[in-house]
Parts: C-alpha cells; sequence; structure tokens
C-alpha cells in the first residue's frame, strides 16, 4: 500500500508543476528569467588562429615505429 501512497504524491507533485508551468506560460515571463539579471553581453575581438605548419612533425608514434 505505501507504492500507492506514494505515485499518488507524485501525481499530486506532477500536476501541481504542470499547473505553475501553465500559470507562468499564460503571463509570458518565466519567474526565472524576470527575477534574474544575468551579466553584461559585450562583444570580444576574434583573434585569427596560428598558422598551421604544412607539414606536421612526426608524433611519438611516428618516431617509435621509424616513420619520419
Amino acid at each position: 500500500m505505501e507504492e500507492q501512497s506514494h505515485k499518488s504524491e507524485m501525481r499530486a507533485a506532477l500536476q501541481g508543476d504542470f499547473e505553475r508551468l501553465r500559470a507562468r506560460r499564460q503571463s509570458g515571463v518565466s519567474e526565472t528569467v524576470a527575477g534574474h539579471s544575468g551579466p553584461e553581453i559585450r562583444e570580444v575581438e576574434v583573434t585569427a588562429p596560428a598558422p598551421v605548419p604544412a607539414v606536421a612533425p612526426p608524433s611519438w608514434l611516428d618516431r617509435i615505429r621509424g616513420i619520419r
């Protein structure tokens, strides 16, 4: 019988969660978004990536195998 009571408690909790979700959707603004003032977005200068050498140096595995 404990399982049944646990299931009904979980069902009630889920129903409450969905009711709150519906209320937030109807208001158009989420509580977490309305109450949260996040960091300001700033533009960041993007630097060019480092040039890649035309021929990569041999890896440690190539050196063990004797491939150069």
